[in-house]
């Protein structure tokens, strides 16, 4: 028997701890409404799902007052005999932008209804979105935040089902959020787009608190990617060069790394991106199809932007290997041009 226990403490011990669960983990009315914690969404893997998120539950056994909050409005999102089981949070915006971001773990019909205001019955709604079933994730894009005032926002179900007005979910793919009010640390973000790709440019406060800036990239304002490490220029003076920007709008924001492990973001801003060179791909059979409208230098770049291979394209039909690529997203730019034409390969 002590055998057999130590292999099961040194199991215990060797295991990798397990994702924390909050249960509500928001206050069960507008008056006990939680702070936001960043911290709920540092471990996520994406911003499409919940894996590494932490989860919280507004279930029964976590939240027994299934009645929607009268301290607000009613959700304009959802039928309101469906609403139930509010749970109420709090943040400050750490610009004019923020979106809420939710995954259900389980069966759930999850909304999100986000307030103006700080007393009981004078909150103002701001947004309201519903997931477009039980399995589906939800997003509450905000805009016109002031950075500094306080927000709150409350979870609920909205379903027929009574069985899917409750569950468990995460905040992965939430950006924006903070528990407490930000120093102006960067400012003056701006980018521009031009021959060698998009241009970021910012500037950071004296006391920053660490100079390690990365710039990450989106091409729908949600789920961001790293592009690259920012480089100083000057004094407090950054910038990066996203060489492979998608063609049309992308999103970016910058990255602050702090001591211990810790970071907070930058506003979020949007850069057009010109025309693509006129050309067509098709990959398939080992082979990227290239049809293109003139003879030009192109530059095959990875998902992160950094580039693989340099090439001529002649006009009409070219054939690249891509036999000694790893299966994933790629880009490729003419030269002359910001934007990028993306596929992907499956071997």
């Amino acid at each position: 028997m002590k055998t057999v226990l130590l292999v099961y403490l040194i199991v215990c011990l060797l295991a990798p701890p397990s994702v924390a669960q909050l249960c509500p983990g928001g206050g069960t009315g507008f008056a006990s409404a939680v702070t936001f914690d960043p911290a709920w969404i540092y471990g996520c893997n994406t911003g499409t799902s919940c894996n590494g998120g932490v989860s919280l539950d507004n279930r029964v056994a976590c939240l027994p007052v299934v009645t929607l909050d009268a301290c607000a409005p009613l959700p304009s999102c959802g039928i309101p005999l469906n609403t139930a089981s509010n749970v109420w949070f709090k943040f400050f915006p750490t610009g004019t932008t923020a979106t809420i971001s939710c995954f259900q773990n389980t069966s759930l019909v999850i909304g999100i209804q986000a307030f103006s205001g700080s007393t009981c019955g004078a909150l103002t709604q701001i947004g309201c979105a519903l997931s477009g079933g039980p399995s589906s994730g939800v997003q509450l894009p905000l805009s016109g935040l002031h950075p500094g005032t306080l927000y709150y926002f409350r979870i609920f179900g909205s379903a027929g089902p009574v069985s899917q007005r409750t569950g468990i979910y995460c905040f992965c793919g939430t950006t924006g959020l903070n528990n407490i009010v930000l120093p102006d640390i960067i400012t003056g973000f701006s980018g521009h787009a031009g021959g060698n790709g998009i241009e970021l440019n910012w500037d950071v406060a004296a006391a920053a608190g660490g100079d390690l800036f990365e710039a990450e990239r989106s091409t729908d304002g949600i789920s961001f990617v790293q592009a690259g490490k920012g480089i100083q220029y000057a004094p407090l003076r950054y910038r990066f060069n996203d060489a492979a920007p998608a063609g049309g709008t992308n999103f970016y924001r910058i990255r602050h790394l702090l001591p211990g492990g810790r970071y907070d973001y930058s506003a979020i801003i949007s850069v057009q991106s010109d025309p693509p060179k006129s050309f067509v791909l098709v990959p398939g059979g080992g082979e990227l199809k290239i049809t293109s409208a003139d003879a030009c230098q192109a530059t095959l770049y990875d998902a992160w932007g950094r580039p693989i291979q340099s090439f001529r394209l002649e006009t009409g039909s070219n054939l690249i290997s891509t036999r000694s690529l790893a299966s994933g997203v790629y880009f490729i730019r003419a030269a002359g041009h910001s934007a990028a034409q993306k596929f992907f390969l499956s071997h």
